[in-house]
């Protein structure tokens, strides 16, 4: 499995509720799909580059998660096939990119000698 990133850009006319139950079929998809979704943020209404089906802003959403391939191609199939998702791009992580991620996130249990901060050093020596 691979660590991916994606960002959907969704109609901005969609409600808060109608918005929050999409990102949870989203999510729900993922799932069923053997993922493990890491981060979902809401980044919120932005305006648009330039004018996407008739539209001049956005409601952006950022998933952080690990997939099997077959899970992308029905990730890609749903948005494609989805009317309120005006774009979307799936992006797999590199090796920089996943060395660069959180330990809690990467799956890489940190060393207990790395938890500690300097100052937690100096006031235990």
């Amino acid at each position: 499995m691979n660590f991916y990133e994606t960002v959907v850009i969704l109609n901005p006319s969609l409600g808060d509720e109608e918005a929050k139950a999409v990102i949870d079929k989203i999510t729900d998809l993922l799932n069923n799909a053997q993922a493990e979704v890491f981060k979902v943020d809401v980044w919120g209404k932005k305006r648009l580059a330039y004018e996407m089906s008739k539209q001049k802003m956005g409601n952006y959403v950022f998933f952080l998660f690990k997939a099997p391939t077959t899970a992308i191609k029905k990730l890609e199939e749903y948005f494609k096939v989805l009317d309120i998702v005006l774009k979307f791009m799936v992006v797999k992580l590199g090796k920089k990119q996943i060395a660069a991620l959180p330990k809690e996130i990467s799956g890489i249990a940190a060393a207990p000698g790395e938890a500690e901060t300097p100052a937690e050093m100096k006031e235990g020596a």
